[in-house]
């Protein structure tokens, strides 16, 4: 083959190839469509102290019990997502309540209700108390932490007396909680009165989401009497919880 045929074999070789390669004309396919960012889910708001206080204890409770909200308890300034509680001092102690007063000092809104029923040979009633907290997101959480430290911290504490008179002692311990809510524990203070023997004022503790729900005993009370007091936890963490809460006695 001479070299003008060489050449124009090449060029027959490479045309054939091009056109080989080469793709219909059209629109290109497009790249999927990206998805819409999703927006960052909304956490539920605390409770005010007025919403608080509707979903205290009813006013009528089993057995002839009965409750009362407190009066209006005043919005807090404090309770930023980072707060904690202020470390307190261990003479600040008393029962039960005081460890939790003294752990919730990050909440942002509270609210009280007294309630009796029964028959105590020392009271008239069995008397009982209610204390409902609302925290900004995780507060609560920290708020139980801060109780079972400040217990660890506080394992006795000597009782203010006046000069001359012997001291009571009061020992602290965290027991296991009722089966309720998110977490829950009891602060249980067990009060050394000398000759006169032991009393107990505990403090048990659920916490529901955000909100802590707490019912206390107060020193006096016999064992059976105490228990009995403790016993309405069930009925107050289902108000907490409930979209439609039971009538509560708000009267002032």
């Amino acid at each position: 083959m001479t070299r003008s045929g060489i050449r124009w074999a090449a060029g027959l070789v490479l045309l054939v190839s091009a056109v080989g390669c080469a793709r219909p004309a059209g629109p290109h396919p497009s790249a999927p469509a990206t998805p819409p960012a999703t927006p960052p889910a909304t956490r539920p708001a605390p409770l005010s102290a007025a919403e608080l206080r509707t979903h205290l204890l009813p006013a009528a409770l089993p057995g002839g019990w009965t409750s009362k909200a407190g009066p209006p308890s005043r919005e807090s300034s404090k309770g930023a997502p980072a707060a904690s509680a202020t470390p307190a001092s261990c003479a600040e102690l008393l029962d039960g309540q005081s460890v939790v007063d003294a752990s919730t000092s990050a909440a942002s809104a509270s609210a009280t209700a007294m309630f009796g029923g029964g028959h105590s040979a020392g009271n008239g009633v069995i008397p009982g108390m209610e204390k409902l907290y609302s925290f900004p997101d995780g507060g609560a959480h920290r708020a139980v932490e801060d109780m079972r430290a400040l217990v660890d911290r506080c394992r006795s504490v000597e009782l203010p007396h006046a000069p001359g008179e012997p001291a009571d002692t009061a020992a602290f311990a965290v027991a296991e909680g009722p089966r309720l809510g998110d977490e829950s524990l009891v602060v249980r203070a067990t009060v050394m009165t000398g000759a006169d023997g032991t009393e107990r004022a505990d403090a048990t503790v659920v916490r529901v989401g955000n909100a802590l729900v707490v019912i206390s005993s107060v020193l006096t009370l016999t064992p059976d009497e105490a228990a009995a007091v403790a016993g309405f936890m069930p009925n107050a963490v289902a108000q907490v919880g409930s979209d439609r809460p039971e009538p509560v006695d708000q009267a002032p």
